[in-house]
């Protein structure tokens, strides 16, 4: 039953007006959010919540001030002094909680105005509001309190036998990632020697990484008589522990597991079965003989191959550098258009690029030439008029 819908005797406190300052840096948050009214005091009088609907406040984005998420429910909770806006499920947090996340101890309910905590279920750090054991140094936000994890997980790709929660800190390694298992929840085979971590069960079998040409595949043992460095850190990487390495015959290239999942690495997703994306001919022009190419960003007309040209007043349309800059004078010049020129090079631009800073292939195109593109994302120059690899 909604706290909203008891007698009105009854009311809801802000978790603002909930908390007592503690001798450590943290806020212990003591009182109940739901209180009577002949109960209430002064103090807490000014910190009531009171339910609210976005839709008739015309409001699109309200930020909830407990644990910094977007409220994304019609119904949300304002406080009468704070003027803050609160998750229901923010506002009705009992100041203690027993989890099966964390059973050994109960949690409390804590508020960290400054050095803010992990959670160590979704281990998102932007939230205040967290339920904690001092003890363990283990937290929970709200919403994960509201989502228990899974006493078990059948996951029979990742393991052939039921993966039960292992709900201790401890230092054992994972056999996926190769990581001490303080790092995230832990799961354990009881009836054979296998420990992962909770987010590593789910780990994709076939990848694409945005710092290697051909697709990778999960392996618990590398396909190479010799150890091989991760292609992203540059450490060795352990046998006998999961990794990422290349699908193709002959290629000797090999990941760490939680470096492949890097977000700027690999976007995570499950490649295994899916056809892979072959780009052959990624030029950008057609060549149609004596220095003479129909260059697909200038269609209308084609571009002829001039040899030590000079002119100041003239710009590649590609990199926007004069023509004559760094490039030997050779630019490819419209026959027709007097202003359209290209470098020799830039005309040799491929159409599809792989950048190691990206996950997906980028691909070539002109910006809109009267307002460009806003801002590379490499250098941070901005406003360019130039080709640009866009995502």
């Amino acid at each position: 039953m909604d706290p909203l819908d008891h007698a009105p005797s009854y009311s809801l406190l802000c978790p603002h007006g909930r908390f007592q300052k503690d001798e450590e840096m943290y806020h212990i948050i003591k009182s109940s959010y739901l209180i009577s009214d002949a109960a209430d005091g002064k103090s807490n009088h000014r910190h009531l919540v009171f339910r609210r609907n976005r839709k008739e406040d015309g409001l699109k984005y309200i930020l909830c001030r407990a644990c910094y998420d977007l409220i994304v429910n019609q119904t949300y909770y304002v406080c009468s002094y704070c003027k803050f806006g609160y998750h229901k499920e923010c506002v009705e947090s009992p100041s203690k909680f027993h989890s099966s996340d964390h059973p050994k101890h109960p949690l409390q309910l804590v508020w960290f105005p400054g050095d803010r905590k992990q959670c160590c279920s979704c281990r998102r750090s932007r939230r205040q509001l967290f339920y904690y054991c001092s003890i363990c140094d283990f937290s929970l936000d709200p919403v994960c309190v509201g989502k228990p994890t899974s006493l078990i997980i059948d996951n029979p790709k990742r393991h052939k036998h039921t993966l039960h929660y292992f709900p201790r800190i401890s230092a054992l390694v994972c056999d996926v990632c190769g990581l001490e298992g303080h790092i995230d929840y832990l799961y354990v085979c009881l009836l054979c020697d296998f420990i992962v971590h909770k987010r590593c069960v789910y780990f994709p079998f076939v990848i694409k990484v945005s710092r290697h040409n051909h697709r990778l595949g999960f392996t618990y043992k590398l396909p190479y008589e010799k150890s091989t460095d991760c292609g992203v850190c540059h450490t060795k990487i352990k046998e006998n522990f999961g990794e990422y390495s290349c699908t193709k015959e002959g290629c000797i290239y090999a990941v760490h597991s939680r470096c492949a999942m890097q977000r700027n690495v690999s976007d995570g997703k499950e490649l295994e079965g899916e056809p892979e994306e072959v780009y052959e001919d990624t030029k950008m022009f057609e060549e149609k003989g004596d220095g003479i190419i129909q260059h697909s960003t200038h269609p209308s007309h084609p571009l002829r191959l001039e040899n030590k040209f000079h002119d100041e007043s003239k710009h590649c349309q590609a990199c926007r550098l004069p023509s004559y800059d760094d490039h030997g004078g050779n630019v490819y010049r419209c026959m027709q258009c007097d202003d359209f020129i290209l470098h020799e090079s830039c005309a040799y631009l491929p159409r599809v690029k792989q950048f190691m800073l990206h996950v997906h292939p980028l691909i070539l195109r002109p910006s809109a030439y009267s307002t460009g593109f806003g801002r590379c994302w490499k250098c941070h120059r901005r406003y360019s008029c130039g080709f640009e690899y866009a995502c």
